[in-house]
């Protein structure tokens, strides 16, 4: 039968979970005339298989292509399918439901499908109650927690701002005012600076550290002690938070304030997701409300190489968009594209001049040995080509990961390594190592002679060899390495190098790279991770492999262990972390974040006695509900 379409095609797919882990699919057309001879492409979470009602015809990771038997459409007939998620997989809320549905037809043609999913709450938010706190309470609602705070028992009317005492003028505290100034104005908190507001005297106090504040509070003014600019900075920051968060009327008091960890970071994924230049400096902004310093700039993985490098355009070029008969297909809800983007060299000096101005550093990030399945399709010289491995990825990739036996592999990193570091004055390179799929390597000849010229017995030798010769490279630059927890693994040692690694499966691996002499950073899954749901609520998005992360638990832990102190000094710091596979739009980080940013605001900053707990940070969730609403940031976006 040819197929005929007319104007008013509309093609729907009813999405539903069952309860016992399968998704059902109905797919039917409105239209005046059959449709056929087509495939249904769409994407979903993780690989997934066919139960009944279809055959698949292709998957690459989660996105999949079926057919079917009887495949008209538009006389009324109706085809329904059942899918269900490999390795047993829950689909435990509304992310795992199929995602940007369309039809091919044999001409090469697309028609779009809407995607009808049941059993969704439209009204669901976790949105908290707006609540003001209460400048008379004891209790300060500041986040992070200071180190200490005097309440005096009084108030004071900051509502018109702070004007600046030029009485005495220290070393670049007049900067770190007006960048706070500038932070307000653009965020819609302003006016943080006034020429009719409250006095605000500068002193210097060399006994403090660099990041470290003081401020009294009095009915007459306020006093803020530092020995720096960056101690000045964060005592604006916190009087800024304390203006917006009490209304105007602020406490008086004594406050006595440092950070606990050197890095206080946050991570974005922009490979799974792009997201526009201005969503991150906006997120930039926002780590700079809550004291967080570092951010982990994720651009490159299995789906995208999104940094407009000069050394392998063609990685940008052929990955940055995503669709049909692109190298990358509409995974993550793309549907037959072309969706995403690319960031210029100019756009990440932007970026790190933003962040510089709030003492923030950018921490770039290069992706290897595995998770380069897209980087892989654009140069396949990269693998060994007598490989026979076939490892899958977590994710569902076939054949993800770079070959260190090879000459190519080591200019691809290294010429990588070297342009990018000279992108970030941070002199800071993540260079990747997590998830190598367990079959990568092992039916490789050109491994093999590696192993017998280096003396490694198994893959993770491999591994560590590599990464440690990566970051000997690394360092000659002067640039300091970083890498996942795994590059500690190998006989040598692993990465060494003065590396800093990131644990985040768990704090295990920290500790024990801790205990070998390794910095961490700490970014437990199961308390930093914003891409695992929040509840169990099926009007959730979110995944759950790390169980849930409710804002409770993203303070119910401490990087350190109480009775391994020792530990302090290996362990720099903590990081929250937001993988971007269930994002649709830029809006779902912003939902995925907030509140829960708070908690890893306080992890990092406040000492393991002013730790807020589970109680006390849902008090401060609901004043800061205010904050996110103020700033346009969204709470209750869903997909």
């Amino acid at each position: 039968m040819e197929a005929v379409t007319c104007a008013d095609t509309t093609i729907r797919m009813e999405t539903w979970r069952t309860e016992d882990r399968q998704v059902n699919c109905i797919l039917s057309a409105k239209c005046d005339a059959p449709i056929s001879n087509y495939t249904l492409c769409f994407s979903m979470l993780a690989p997934c298989e066919v139960v009944e009602g279809a055959t698949s015809k292709k998957m690459t990771a989660g996105y999949i292509e079926l057919g079917f038997d009887r495949d008209v459409l538009g006389t009324g007939q109706a085809l329904a399918f059942t899918l269900k998620y490999k390795r047993n997989m829950n689909p435990s809320n509304r992310s795992w439901l199929p995602k940007g549905a369309y039809l091919r037809l044999e001409d090469g043609s697309i028609l779009p499908v809407q995607i009808a999913p049941r059993g969704i709450d439209q009204a669901f938010s976790t949105k908290l109650p707006e609540q003001q706190a209460d400048p008379l309470s004891d209790q300060l609602m500041l986040v992070p927690a200071p180190q200490s705070w005097k309440p005096s028992g009084n108030q004071l009317d900051v509502s018109a701002g702070f004007k600046l005492d030029h009485s005495w003028e220290g070393d670049g505290e007049t900067d770190s005012a007006a960048s706070v100034e500038a932070l307000a104005e653009r965020n819609n908190i302003g006016p943080f600076l006034h020429e009719d507001g409250v006095t605000l005297r500068f002193a210097i106090n060399e006994d403090l550290a660099e990041d470290a504040y003081e401020l009294t509070i009095t009915p007459e003014g306020i006093t803020l002690s530092a020995s720096a600019a960056a101690g000045v900075f964060y005592g604006a920051i916190t009087l800024l938070n304390l203006k917006l968060i009490y209304g105007g009327a602020i406490p008086c008091g004594h406050i006595v304030d440092a950070p606990r960890f050197e890095w206080r970071g946050q991570h974005l994924d922009c490979a799974r997701h792009y997201y526009e230049p201005e969503t991150l400096l906006r997120l930039v902004d926002m780590l700079a409300l809550f004291k967080l310093n570092r951010f982990h700039w994720h651009f490159c993985d299995d789906e995208a190489f999104r940094l407009e490098v000069d050394s392998y355009p063609e990685l940008w070029k052929k990955s940055g968009m995503r669709g049909e008969g692109r190298v990358v297909p509409g995974i993550y809800g793309a549907a037959d594209g072309p969706q995403g983007g690319t960031y210029s060299k100019a756009f990440a000096k932007r970026l790190v001049d933003h962040a510089k101005a709030l003492n923030i550093e950018v921490l770039p990030e290069i992706e290897v040995p595995a998770h380069s399945w897209a980087v892989l399709q654009i140069h396949p010289e990269l693998r060994d080509a007598a490989d026979e491995s076939g490892e899958i990825s977590v994710h569902g990739y076939l054949n993800n990961t770079i070959n260190p036996a090879l000459p190519e592999a080591w200019t691809y990193m290294e010429t990588l390594a070297k342009e990018i570091s000279g992108i970030f004055p941070f002199a800071h390179l993540h260079l990747g190592c997590d998830e190598r799929p367990p079959a990568a390597w092992t039916r490789s000849p050109a491994i093999e002679q590696l192993k017998a010229e280096q003396g490694l017995k198994t893959a993770d030798d491999v591994q560590g060899w590599m990464m440690d010769k990566l970051a000997s490279y690394v360092s000659t630059l002067g640039v300091r390495p970083a890498a996942w927890e795994e590059a500690a693994k190998g006989v040598n040692g692993g990465i060494n190098n003065d590396a800093i690694l990131f644990s985040w499966t768990q704090q295990g691996p920290g500790l024990e790279a801790a205990r070998k002499g390794y910095s961490v950073v700490m970014t437990p899954a199961a308390h930093a991770y914003w891409d695992i749901a929040p509840s169990s609520n099926f009007n959730e998005i979110g995944l759950n492999w790390a169980g849930i992360t409710s804002l409770a638990d993203s303070v119910n832990w401490d990087p350190v262990p109480e009775n391994e102190p020792e530990l302090e000094g290996k362990i720099i710091g903590a990081q929250g972390c937001l993988w971007s596979e269930v994002v649709l739009r830029d809006a779902n980080m912003e939902t995925m974040m907030a509140p829960r940013i708070l908690g890893i605001s306080e992890i990092g900053w406040a000492a393991r006695a002013n730790k807020p707990d589970a109680e006390t940070i849902t008090q401060k969730a609901a004043c800061y509900s205010k904050l996110f609403s103020a700033i346009g940031w969204r709470q209750d976006v869903r997909d």
